[in-house]
């Protein structure tokens, strides 16, 4: 009797808890593309391949009169009904005198200012990009990417987002993006 409880308890807790599956971070991709979202029995979006591990740590670049220190770090979070591995990128922009034009290295991780990932594609992360100016147009998607030849050498670039943007909320017009719209290269420190 004893048995067929423990059979009995058994089999109604396997038909009790739903299929739980694990989808690579780098198939992500092809429901972006696809437009669509991803079965119900996808719980977690991990790597598994431990592609963020090459983009973890402190970057340097400087673009035009400015200075980056980029700093990543890798994040699980559950922004919706799956987990998700994920990219946080902090950072410090300077000028050419060395006075700071912005700062998210304190911010914690749910702050808007702290760039996310949002996929990876084959050779690149996309990030979601927002700055204090967000209501005025500084916003995008910044693309990061290591260069083929090293993993100490990083291509960033921005393509912002378009809004509108409405005069009574940005009276001097459209802000100035952080980022650059071409590449810029930044190395490992």
């Amino acid at each position: 009797m004893k048995k067929m409880i423990i059979i009995g308890m058994t089999i109604a807790s396997i038909s009790a808890c739903k299929a739980q599956s694990i989808l690579p971070i780098e198939k992500e991709i092809e429901y972006v593309r696809a437009k669509t979202d991803f079965p119900e029995s996808v719980t977690y979006l991990k790597d598994v391949n431990g592609i963020r591990d090459k983009y973890v740590g402190t970057w340097k670049g400087s673009y035009g009169s400015k200075n980056y220190e980029l700093i990543f770090s890798k994040i699980t979070d559950k922004p919706v009904r799956y987990t998700k591995d994920r990219l946080l990128m902090r950072y410090l922009i300077k000028d050419a005198n060395g006075r700071i034009l912005e700062d998210t290295r304190t911010e914690p991780n749910n702050s808007g200012y702290v760039v996310k990932s949002l996929y990876y594609d084959k050779t690149f992360f996309v990030l979601l990009y927002g700055g204090r100016q967000f209501d005025c147009g500084q916003e995008g998607k910044l693309y990061v990417m290591l260069t083929k030849n090293s993993d100490s050498v990083m291509e960033l670039f921005l393509i912002p987002q378009r809004d509108i943007i409405l005069e009574k909320d940005c009276p001097n017009g459209a802000a100035a993006q952080l980022f650059p719209e071409v590449k810029m290269r930044l190395t490992r420190q």
